[in-house]
């Protein structure tokens, strides 16, 4: 919940896309659920996949949480969370 304001968004949503890259690496099964402690947090993750849909979708399955379902995750549409897993 901590707010530091010290302009490191992208570095950070790096960091975190570069984890799940190894996780997934090490564990192909696995499914890696992302969705914020806030609502402004979880839509900058979906902004960050959003930005890099072109690369993540050519290794991963995105399905987004909306409307009490999951789906296919799609550009342009809020969501509440995301589940990605290897293809």
């Amino acid at each position: 919940m901590t707010i530091t304001n010290n302009l490191d968004t992208k570095k950070v949503l790096s960091t975190v896309a570069r984890a799940v890259l190894d996780f997934t690496e090490q564990n192909p099964q696995a499914i890696v659920m992302a969705k914020g402690s806030t609502p402004s947090r979880t839509r900058l993750y979906q902004m960050g996949i959003s930005e890099f849909w072109n690369e993540i979708q050519a290794l991963f399955e995105v399905k987004a949480y909306y409307d009490d379902n999951w789906e296919s995750f799609r550009k342009g549409k809020n969501y509440d969370a995301f589940f990605i897993f290897k293809k």
